[in-house]
């Protein structure tokens, strides 16, 4: 999440909740299903270390890794650096950290097509489902240019950029859903997309580090 001016909004970027694998508890004699065919393959292609581009002074950065003890799911823990101009170069003046990370649960694959920006024609591309939920989660701000504030009663951490401030409110989150369902490899990037009915919009671009 970015924080917007004055406290308004939650609005995740990338990222991902917890979906447990199927299956009985031990001695119940029930089998659990299968992973899809390829999974392990095809999820190993986003493990590591990926940076979006630079947006509203912030660039988020990505570590993605296999979830311990599951053969289908993927945890993605985000941390945004913000700048001091929208070019997002010269020194970090905050950098935001969720408690907990988001996890992605592999759901097969289909061959669509990814409209890149709004307006722009589809480009071909085989998508992998997810299912995506974004956990109960705390955020904490640091940096020299990072205050705590009381506004409208309630606790925000608070960016002071030169002539205004963009602040995100201190609170414990409720579980929700990622704005996301689909995860993609484009070229050497990864894009995580929603689908619209007919095909997927990208949500948000991921280079490797």
């Amino acid at each position: 999440m970015r924080p917007t001016k004055y406290a308004l909004a939650l609005a995740v970027p990338l990222l991902l909740a917890a979906c447990g694998g199927g299956g009985g508890s031990a001695g119940s004699g029930t089998t659990p299903p299968a992973p899809p065919a390829g999974t392990s393959a095809r999820l190993d292609a986003y493990v590591g270390t990926w940076a979006s581009g630079c947006a509203s002074h912030a660039i988020d950065t990505a570590v993605i890794a296999r979830t311990p003890g599951s053969t289908t799911s993927l945890t993605i823990a985000v941390t945004t650096n913000y700048y001091g101009n929208t070019t997002c170069t010269g020194d970090i003046i905050a950098t935001q950290t969720w408690s907990a990370p988001a996890t992605a649960t592999y759901g097969g694959t289909v061959s669509s097509a990814i409209v890149p920006t709004a307006g722009a024609a589809p480009q071909a591309a085989s998508v992998d489902k997810v299912t995506a939920q974004l956990p109960q989660r705390s955020v904490t701000l640091t940096g020299a240019y990072v205050s705590h504030k009381i506004i409208d009663s309630e606790p925000n951490w608070c960016i002071d950029y030169a002539g205004s401030t963009v602040c995100v409110p201190d609170r414990l989150y409720p579980a929700e859903n990622a704005p996301f369902d689909g995860l993609a490899v484009v070229g050497a990037d990864i894009v995580e997309v929603k689908s619209n009915g007919t095909n997927y919009d990208a949500v948000e671009r991921f280079t490797k580090r």
